[in-house]
């Protein structure tokens, strides 16, 4: 048989493939944190943004369920605590006081990659950007610099935490990719999947008319 030759059985794989519907396992793969976005817009009338937030990489994207943390900027030791407070898989959410110190580097990223964190992202700041780039941790911070605090452990883990006007407690879901963060609230995880999935239904339409037809993009979202 020769490569590329189109059978019943390729045929019936391509329609399953193509119909086949985003969830959060795959979310990151056919849509994007701009997606989940307007999703949470249309939804619940605001996006659950965390303002500023960006990977170190800007290839870096991940979903996953948060294990929330909050320090002061002068305190990293709180950040390396939550890492063996975590299981593994969980992402660390760290809200910090301000960006006037670094709370998470290299060490940190090595011994949570080892762990089995898959990401960390700090509202605060990083350092270490390149030997952590090294490791290919997924860090996202909102500032970077060199100095750092101290190993106080001072801070809280597993606190609600309310950042940008977003409650956001352990469990919730978190959406990050080079575009931003979003945080959706766990028990609104099905109605907002549900949600991206017509975003997207609707985009691909948009698309297929603007190319295939010579569509208006203005009358298709019907801007007056």
């Amino acid at each position: 048989m020769s490569k590329g030759k189109i059978t019943p059985k390729n045929i019936l794989h391509q329609h399953k493939k193509k119909n086949n519907p985003i969830t959060l396992d795959n979310l990151l793969e056919k849509a994007s944190s701009n997606n989940v976005a307007d999703a949470m817009k249309n939804l619940y009338g605001k996006p659950g943004l965390i303002k500023d937030i960006k990977p170190i990489n800007p290839s870096y994207k991940v979903v996953g369920r948060v294990r929330t943390v909050k320090t002061n900027s002068n305190d990293w030791g709180t950040g390396i605590k939550a890492i063996y407070a975590s299981e593994p898989g969980e992402i660390l959410l760290i809200d910090c006081s301000d960006c006037e110190n670094a709370i998470w580097g290299e060490l940190a990223s090595q011994a949570a990659k080892e762990y089995g964190i898959s990401a960390t992202i700090i509202n605060g700041a990083s350092r270490d950007t390149g030997e952590t780039l090294k490791t290919g941790f997924k860090l996202f911070s909102k500032d970077t610099m060199s100095n750092a605090g101290h190993p106080l452990n001072e801070g809280t883990i597993n606190e609600r935490l309310v950042i940008d006007d977003n409650v956001i407690i352990n469990g919730d879901i978190v959406v990050a990719d080079r575009d931003g963060v979003i945080i959706i609230p766990q028990e609104n995880v099905d109605e907002v999947i549900k949600e991206v999935n017509n975003i997207k239904k609707f985009e691909s339409d948009c698309v297929k008319q603007i190319i295939e037809q010579n569509a208006q993009l203005d009358k298709l979202v019907n801007i007056n």
